[in-house]
């Protein structure tokens, strides 16, 4: 059995998540940790990606 929300718990999940963030808003450091986690996060995927690819057009060429 699936539980889809309604427009209207949607939209107050979205007020309340606006409310949090405007009684907190995120500091000048978080922001800098957040782009550091980014690249922590996307970099390996990235690089597993390119390997899968050099070693397939590898095998392909050689």
């Amino acid at each position: 059995m699936s539980f889809r929300e309604s427009r209207e718990e949607r939209k107050k999940k979205q007020e309340i998540a606006k409310q949090k963030i405007a009684e907190c808003p995120p500091e000048k450091n978080d922001v800098l940790a957040m782009i550091i986690a980014a690249f922590l996060v996307f970099l390996p995927v990235l690089i597993i990606i390119l390997a899968v690819f050099i070693i397939v057009i590898a095998l392909i060429f050689l």
